[in-house]
């Protein structure tokens, strides 16, 4: 399989209780505009959803290996695996990374980790709908100048990018190494370094699911995980051929979703990250 960028991803969380979710993301980071719809999903396990959804513009996938020290990323892994950790949204200019940091501070939603007085910050905004997010001023000296990213922490990146590259047909992933002498982390000052690798998705939307009733693998995660991100869909051409090459390879669909034109895959095993595919068009 081969992903072509120019038909898009989007990003899936599952939450509980859309309605503060879309008043941070809408009022404290700035996303949106929202389409908001019920959909109804039938099949071996049916669910009502509703389904939230907004651009999110170009976004590219970080992987985020620590190779020295003991920044977040290193607790995160010690707890809950490889996996996807935040979502960076690069503000532009410093106007909108500053404005974004005091709408959140009024709602009680505090850095804890970066480099917050410069450039780059992540936010304790996990409480409201499960996700941590970065806010930064894009320099281009990692992702690229005004894109977003999905941040993932993995414990071995040339197995990672070997397996979405050359399985899941992901483009050419691009690797640095960034030392950071004295970053904040809480109350303390730390030294640490990390090689991150990134990749271009193209045009990607934000999809934020909420389970009315029914089940599905949206109440699984809620049950054990609680809410988050679930998954990065990939969007294809033609969804059954994609899903057959990769059946071929190994990778086989856990839960399908005709009415949404969805399949969530088998691949947390390397990277920690379930991935889907969806129907273009």
């Amino acid at each position: 399989m081969e992903f072509d960028i120019k038909l898009g991803a989007s990003v899936g969380v599952v939450v509980r209780d859309l309605d503060p979710v879309l008043a941070l993301y809408r009022e404290g980071l700035g996303l949106g505009p929202f389409d908001v719809e019920e959909v109804r999903v039938s099949g071996e396990r049916s669910a009502t959803l509703r389904i939230a959804s907004a651009p999110l513009g170009p976004c590219e996938m970080e992987l985020i290996e620590v190779t020295s020290g003991r920044p977040p990323h290193s607790e995160f892994l010690d707890e809950r695996g490889e996996g996807m950790n935040h979502f960076n949204l690069d503000k532009r200019t410093h106007e909108g990374y500053l404005g974004t940091l005091s709408n959140l501070y009024w709602r009680g939603i505090e850095p804890f980790w970066g480099l917050p007085f410069t450039s780059f910050c992540y936010v304790d905004s996990e409480r409201i709908g499960g996700v941590t997010f970065e806010v930064m001023v894009g320099s281009g000296h990692a992702g690229k100048v005004g894109h977003n990213h999905l941040g993932l922490v993995v414990s071995d990146t040339q197995k990672t990018i070997d397996f979405y590259t050359k399985t899941l047909g992901l483009p050419p992933f691009r690797t640095g190494e960034f030392p950071m002498p004295r970053a904040f982390y809480r109350d303390a000052r730390i030294e640490t370094s990390f090689r991150a690798s990134f990749c271009d998705l193209g045009e990607t939307r934000l999809r934020l699911y909420e389970v009315v009733d029914g089940d599905s693998p949206f109440s699984d995660h809620l049950a054990a995980a609680g809410e988050g991100m679930h998954h990065l869909c990939l969007n294809v051409s033609d969804l059954e051929k994609s899903l057959a090459q990769l059946s071929g390879a190994g990778i086989d669909a856990t839960w399908r979703a005709p009415d949404l034109g969805v399949a969530l895959l088998d691949t947390r095993e390397t990277g920690g990250m379930t991935f889907a595919l969806a129907q273009a068009g």
